[in-house]
């Protein structure tokens, strides 16, 4: 393995150059530069963080929770906030936890003997209290998407968000509507239904028991949307906490021969890059995955003693845990609620007993 002293015997610079361009403590010249650049890639030398850290207090790493890589919300926030720790010269661990508290705790464990610099978390939504977290680690800790009270935390303004998809599908003549939402423990999956509930309540309207529904986020929940279609009186309109709610909705509807928005409007919630392939396209509150992972990545450093310029640096104004609005995304998935006798000859294609 190729060490600090051979890339300087083949740069032809000293020890303590190579050690300066690597670290950015002292300005090397272009030319000096250019040669150390060439021995490392010649040599494939790389650094030692781990004897980086010793001596510096750092390891230039953070690690990452996500609920579910394969939700593509969380593929997209991972990957922007990958991309802008990479700008700070941070190294991103990235590890899954499945929405499950225990490994949400082990990954914990493991991040801190990695001695990692700080952790940005989307804690799982299982019901555990995700403020059992912040003592697993002695290092800053921020919360992402799904704000904890009282913790750094960088998120969207959910309950204005469920109030927009509210106001739209009000203005578009809706008023018996159903609602698909998750865990009404988390967070923002609260505060998105809150504010939606907000809107129809200033407009004498609710959301009627029997057309609530609350499960996991994911595709096989949305496919429940049978059981609020299936009731003597369905909704006109759907509002979903997240896009892949809305999808698995979709994509039951077309299979019991039911059309959107014809038989019945969908909102989702996310903006996902899938939301706007669909056919047709779905209306969503849409969040911005850019700047939530600017946010988090501009919140954990100015936790971190080593990077206290940054409070004061061009990200100081995103430090505070001010919620990002969001904005509503109209497509072709909502609509004015169909004729109530032209409705029930569409829905006359499924069964209707309960």
């Amino acid at each position: 393995m190729s060490t600090i002293k051979d890339v300087a015997r083949v740069a032809g610079v000293s020890v303590g150059t190579v050690s300066h361009y690597l670290n950015g403590t002292t300005r090397v010249t272009r030319a000096k530069a250019e040669r150390i650049q060439e021995a490392i890639d010649a040599l494939g030398y790389q650094v030692d963080l781990g004897a980086r850290g010793l001596r510096s207090g750092t390891t230039k790493t953070v690690g990452l929770l996500v609920p579910n890589i394969s939700n593509p919300f969380f593929g997209e926030i991972a990957r922007g906030i990958e991309h802008a720790l990479t700008e700070r010269d941070y190294l991103t661990f990235l590890c899954d936890t499945g929405d499950d508290p225990r490994r949400e705790e082990a990954y914990l464990a493991n991040l801190a003997s990695r001695r990692v610099d700080g952790a940005l978390v989307i804690y799982a939504d299982q019901g555990a209290d995700p403020r059992r977290l912040r003592p697993l680690v002695d290092v800053p800790l921020v919360y992402v998407d799904r704000g904890v009270p009282g913790m750094p935390s960088v998120t969207s303004d959910n309950r204005l968000g469920g109030r927009l998809a509210a106001r739209h599908l009000i203005e578009l003549g809706h008023q018996r509507i159903g609602a698909m939402l998750g865990r009404p423990d988390v967070a923002n999956v609260a505060a998105r239904y809150e504010g939606f509930c907000d809107e129809l309540a200033a407009h004498d309207l609710e959301v009627p028991d029997e057309l609530l529904l609350t499960g996991r986020q994911t595709l096989a929940f949305g496919s429940e949307v049978d059981r609020l279609m299936r009731l003597d009186m369905p909704p006109t309109a759907i509002f979903t906490t997240n896009d892949i709610v809305a999808i698995g909705a979709w994509q039951k509807l077309m299979s019991l021969g039911l059309r959107v928005p014809d038989d019945v409007s969908l909102v989702g919630f996310d903006d996902i890059e899938l939301s706007r392939t669909i056919l047709p396209p779905l209306t969503t509150v849409a969040q911005s995955v850019p700047e939530i992972a600017r946010r988090a990545v501009a919140r954990l450093l100015s936790l971190i003693p080593s990077e206290a310029p940054a409070r004061s640096g061009p990200h100081s104004a995103a430090l505070d845990d001010v919620p990002i609005e969001p904005r509503l995304v109209v497509r072709e998935s909502t609509a004015p609620p169909p004729l109530t006798e032209a409705r029930f000859r569409n829905l006359g294609v499924m069964p209707l007993a309960n």
